[in-house]
């Protein structure tokens, strides 16, 4: 059993599927989003399949994982390989079954096409650099807009999911730069174009991001709350960008805190 728990990496599945309530409070501009059972039913079908991708993660990187992380529960023989494919098709078909019972056609195509992406990056699309950053980081948005379609899907949902986009693609190419002698199987964006100009691209992906900022504020008339807390995510952005020149690890680590603290000044923002 705890191979198997290893292989879902259920934590991390637990803290995305919280981006569907998120979604949700900020659809409403309330913490009254909190009241409405289908974006509960939201977070479980985002559970599921998050738990179904991390399975498959571990599934295409068993071969790998042999050589760099042997304790892992494939490479260890905690859990077999076949097991784990079939656990995953489990999970993935629940998740899909379980989007049904949202009774919007919408949010079951967004979970049929999360499953696509997940399969098809696992299987292809991570080797190819750039287009897996996109696909994932597409997902990392999409799970706003999924928890908002429970509810209404609004503008400001619509800024955040964007925003979540931009600040991980950064983050996924600034990690990239860091692997970049490592990634010996994947196309990635600093091997075709280098490190300084895919470090350039980042700059200009977290700029865009701490440009949509304002909007909220600017446009739906959220509080001064609202400006302050993400007046200080959007410094973490900007100082992530000078320290990811020099130093990659600390750079990605700081736009990972913007990004924390960019989605507690939406909370912030809708509840008050």
């Amino acid at each position: 059993m705890k191979g198997y728990l290893a292989l879902m990496r259920p934590v991390n599945a637990v803290m995305a599927s919280f981006g569907t309530v998120i979604g949700g409070i900020i659809a409403v501009e309330s913490i009254r989003g909190l009241l409405y059972p289908k974006l509960y039913l939201a977070m479980a079908v985002v559970f599921l399949v998050l738990l179904g991708g991390n399975i498959l993660n571990d599934y295409f990187d068993a071969e790998t994982d042999r050589i760099n992380h042997p304790s892992r529960p494939i490479p260890s023989g905690e859990v077999s390989r076949t097991s784990a494919k079939y656990l995953a098709i489990a999970l993935f078909v629940a998740g899909l079954v379980l989007s049904i019972f949202t009774l919007n056609i919408t949010q079951f195509l967004i979970a049929g096409l999360a499953v696509f992406l997940l399969v098809t990056y696992e299987w292809k699309t991570k080797a190819w650099g750039l287009v897996g950053n996109i696909i994932i980081s597409a997902l990392v948005g999409l799970i706003f807009i999924y928890g908002s379609l429970s509810i209404k899907l609004t503008y400001v949902v619509i800024v955040l999911s964007l925003m979540a986009f931009l600040a991980n693609l950064a983050r996924e190419i600034v990690k990239d730069v860091e692997d970049v002698t490592g990634d010996v199987n994947r196309t990635t964006l600093p091997k075709k174009i280098g490190k300084g100009l895919s470090l350039v691209a980042a700059a200009i992906l977290i700029i865009l991001a701490v440009s949509l900022t304002p909007i909220p504020y600017v446009f739906f008339n959220w509080s001064g709350f609202y400006a302050f807390t993400v007046a200080l995510s959007d410094i973490i952005f900007i100082a992530s960008v000078f320290f990811f020149f020099n130093n990659q690890t600390r750079g990605q680590n700081l736009i990972k805190i913007a990004m924390i603290l960019g989605l507690v000044a939406f909370l912030v923002g809708s509840a008050l």
